[in-house]
């Protein structure tokens, strides 16, 4: 089985500072202005450090009406002109699943820094001014701004509905990863993953409305969720995206 490029890409106070994130995302749709200079430089710096390979970041700035649709019920992106443009080469080996884990990275060093995101995968390609290379192409944006609202309650689904098996039987460890994987974003909030355990092995797979990209921002947060603890992550094929091996003795 390949390994995963994830492994050992984040310098350890990169995982803890992911880490302590991932309670505070919540995807935000209203925003009372963008980003201030220091997050803006901020913001680069992250973007140049937390690409995978064939993956690249380019922050935009544009009018949110330029960029983003509104959609029923849930409305348009209002507030702020800053968005980060996720740009994947096809040509590249997992670029997809590279998109996912490297744009939520870029998400958890936005929450870092007190602002709110929210992915985007419906976007109009006129109002984005980027230049692409051959082979390149735009997996989502990400909406980044100062919060204009009180997040709301994360809807997701029960551990033991994305578990096969009894998560409670499981190790702390494993445990703990699946909890973080609970709350990942994902397309439509569909959760489109299942998790199983077995001897030393946590895998991750994709169910029938399973994408590369939800998968890889799944995969990065399941990394996250086992903190300190020494493992190393195998990518899968067809519905296994991959498996966390951990050793379970202290």
């Amino acid at each position: 089985m390949e390994t995963c490029a994830l492994n050992d890409f984040f310098a350890p106070a990169q995982r803890a500072r992911f880490l302590e994130a991932i309670p505070k995302r919540r995807s935000l749709r209203c925003f009372s202005e963008g980003p201030d200079i220091a997050q803006k430089s901020a913001l680069s710096y992250a973007a140049a450090r937390v690409c995978l390979p064939g993956v690249r970041i380019e922050l935009i700035e544009s009018a949110p009406e330029k960029i983003f649709r509104k959609l029923p019920i849930v409305g348009g992106i209002t507030g702020t002109d800053r968005a980060a443009v996720l740009i994947v080469d096809e040509t590249a080996p997992n670029s997809l699943l590279h998109a996912g884990i490297s744009g939520e990275a870029f998400v958890l060093e936005a929450v870092s820094l007190g602002l709110g995101t929210c992915w985007i995968g419906s976007y109009k390609h006129g109002g984005i001014d980027v230049e692409l290379n051959p082979n390149e192409r735009i997996a989502a944006v990400i909406a980044i701004g100062v919060p204009n609202e009180e997040p709301g309650g994360s809807k997701r689904k029960k551990l033991a509905e994305i578990c096969k098996g009894d998560p409670s039987s499981w190790p702390l460890w494993a445990y703990h990863a699946a909890e973080c994987v609970r709350f990942a974003p994902s397309a439509m909030n569909l959760q489109p993953w299942r998790l199983s355990y077995a001897g030393r092995t946590l895998v991750l797979s994709r169910t029938a409305f399973g994408g590369d990209l939800d998968l890889g921002i799944a995969l990065l947060h399941m990394s996250l969720g086992v903190g300190e603890k020494e493992h190393i992550i195998r990518l899968g094929e067809g519905k296994e995206i991959a498996s966390l091996i951990a050793e379970d003795r202290i």
